[in-house]
């Protein structure tokens, strides 16, 4: 038998044929008969080296720039990553990043306030070399840190100014000032208040207005009503009015009252029990109408001393003066009666005089005439040392 012939034995009618494995297909036999076979396709190639022979070259490179479909995933028959297009609203390009160590970061862990996630993957840029922090999570808690270093001067002070608003009120002016608590803590106002005096008024620790003569009432920082308050913004209520004087606190650098309260100002009340009208001029405090603190018919020629305490609040020693005299006279004022150089002061007759004079930290001061003479001291005002 030849060699063609034996291979006609073996091979019979479309012997091959490609298509669905999973598919027969009849063929004829070379003596006639009919036998199912099943057809050739990429699951009947072995892997192999025949097969990847085949496959490498069969295969035939894929060239579209596209697909029509939403989603893409990469290792599918796993864990696998999905990019997905269904939440665009517009096409959109994303450049891969050109450097060997760089992770992609998505939207869920950018808005993550958890460590090392949202702000932390964010660089920032220091091109002063003012932060030693190299992403955004690291650089705000290097600020903050810096912030809360911050200290203001203890007895820290800012406005706060006193101004009239009615016979019953006043206004405070917007401001910062330090005050101890459990500890020092900056109490401030972003606008104007206006605080009325009284148990009825703003604060219910404040007191009355009923004493019937003139008096001073010294303005605090209510420290009780600041703890209740339980914020550094405070509101009207956190003020109080009350005849107690203060004290100069050395440790805390304030006036203080025995509850720790601050002194902002003070107020004269008349004997109306209403205030005397004033205004602020810095640190200047003026009565609207000069308040008369001394009148003789005869002064002297020897030291006597003038108390103000009355219009004069503990924390003001220098004070404005008018003096009136009937007959010229030159007057010499001191803090104490025993001065050897004092201030002079001339006043021609029948006129008056303004100036400036020192009082002890008592409010007194002490002044003579060269010559007896009828004489009058108003109080003006005065000015506010620290408070």
């Amino acid at each position: 038998m030849t060699i063609f012939q034996h291979v006609k034995e073996l091979i019979g009618k479309e012997d091959i044929n490609f298509g669905d494995s999973s598919d027969t297909y009849a063929r004829e036999t070379h003596t006639g008969g009919s036998v199912n076979m099943h057809y050739i396709d990429a699951e009947c190639i072995p892997s192999t080296t025949l097969g990847g022979y085949i496959g490498d070259n069969l295969h035939e490179q894929h060239t579209d720039t596209g697909t029509t479909e939403s989603s893409f995933k990469v290792d599918s028959d796993g864990n696998y990553a999905e990019l997905s297009a269904s939440g665009l609203t517009a096409d959109r390009t994303f450049t891969f990043p050109d450097t060997g160590d760089q992770e992609l970061v998505g939207a869920t862990d950018l808005a993550s306030t958890s460590n090392s996630l949202g702000a932390s993957l964010v660089g920032v840029e220091d091109s002063a070399g003012l932060l030693s922090s190299t992403d955004v999570e690291s650089a705000l808690a290097e600020i903050a840190q810096d912030v809360a270093d911050i200290t203001f001067p203890q007895g820290y002070k800012y406005g706060f100014e006193l101004n009239q608003s009615s016979d019953e009120a006043i206004t405070i002016t917007a401001g910062m000032w330090a005050l101890w608590t459990t500890s020092e803590v900056q109490v401030y106002t972003n606008e104007t208040k206006t605080f009325t005096l009284g148990s009825a008024g703003s604060n219910g620790t404040s007191e009355d207005l009923d004493a019937g003569a003139q008096e001073l009432q010294y303005i605090y920082i209510d420290d009780s009503a600041v703890i209740s308050n339980d914020s550094a913004l405070i509101t009207t209520a956190c003020f109080r009015n009350h005849t107690e004087s203060p004290t100069y606190d050395s440790t805390r650098k304030g006036w203080r009252n025995t509850a720790h309260d601050r002194c902002i100002g003070a107020v004269l009340i008349d004997s109306s029990n209403d205030i005397v009208d004033f205004n602020t001029f810095g640190n200047f405090y003026r009565y609207a109408t000069p308040v008369t603190e001394f009148s003789a018919t005869a002064s002297g020629t020897n030291y006597q001393a003038v108390d103000v305490s009355s219009c004069v609040p503990v924390f003001a020693t220098r004070i404005r003066i008018q003096l009136g005299a009937a007959t010229a006279t030159e007057f010499l004022f001191d803090t104490s009666s025993s001065s050897t150089s004092p201030e002079a002061h001339y006043v021609a007759a029948a006129s008056s005089q303004t100036f400036d004079i020192q009082t002890s930290s008592s409010q007194i001061f002490y002044f003579k005439g060269e010559a007896s003479s009828v004489s009058t001291i108003y109080v003006v005002g005065y000015y506010i040392d620290r408070l």
